[in-house]
This record gives C-alpha cells, structure tokens and sequence, in this order.
C-alpha cells in the first residue's frame, strides 16, 4: 500500500490507516488531508511531517506521538488526547480543539488558534490536563 497518496488521489479512509497502524507505527510525512479518523489511537506515533490539513480527528488519541512540523490546520481534534505529545512546530492554526487535552504536550513555535481558543485555555490545559473550551 502507497503510503503517501497523490494529491490527485481520494482522502485515506479509516480502515487503511487501521491496516498501516497494526503494521508499523512510522507514518512519517503521511499525507492524511480531509480524511475522517474519529477514535484512531495514534498512540506513540512518529507523525512527524504528516498533513492533516481539513482531517476530523475527532476524540483520537495521540498521546506520546510525535507531530513534530506536522499539519493540523483547520482540522478538527475536538476530543482528542495529545498529553504528552511532541508537537513542536506543528501547524494548528483555526483547528477545532473544543473537549482536547495538552497535558505536558511540548507547544514551542506550534501554531496555534488563538483567535479560536483562549491562550488561558491552552496554558491550563498543558499544566492540568483540563479539556479545553470547558472551563476550569
């Protein structure tokens, strides 16, 4: 199976990135863009590179991965667990993050969508683990 899709190409479904994952846990630079993910345990993840520019990854699990310079933009990860996740660099800008979880997530020049997300939101949910959007 290709492993980095053409843009010409239809988004990755779920069951193919099911396939990868019980094979290898690289998806290095993988090209994920638009597709629907909801509840993949990306889990210890070396997601570095990959672009999951308009994806909904809604209530997954990445904790521990690695998403370094990776694309997030415009994606939907409301719900999704990054406790723990290597995320320096990554591109968030105008992601959907309502119900997400950061605790000790590294965030050094991520992008992020501070018009959409309150800093303070960011910033409490990296130190208590707090799901962002509902208060303290």
């Amino acid at each position: 199976m290709d492993l980095n899709k053409d843009e010409k190409s239809q988004a990755i479904t779920r069951k193919e990135v099911l396939e990868i994952l019980a094979n290898t846990k690289d998806l290095r630079k993988m090209d994920m863009r638009k597709s629907t993910l909801h509840k993949v345990d990306f889990s210890g993840c070396d997601l570095r590179s990959c672009n999951f520019s308009y994806a909904s990854l809604k209530d997954c699990s990445f904790r521990g991965a690695d998403l370094r310079d990776a694309s997030l933009w415009n994606a939907n990860v409301e719900g999704s667990d990054f406790t723990g996740a290597d995320m320096e660099g990554a591109d968030l800008d105008f992601a959907k993050m309502r119900g997400a979880v950061l605790r000790s997530a590294n965030l050094r020049r991520t992008t992020l969508p501070t018009e959409l997300v309150p800093r303070e939101d960011i910033v409490r949910s990296m130190r208590e683990g707090s799901r962002i959007g509902y208060g303290r």
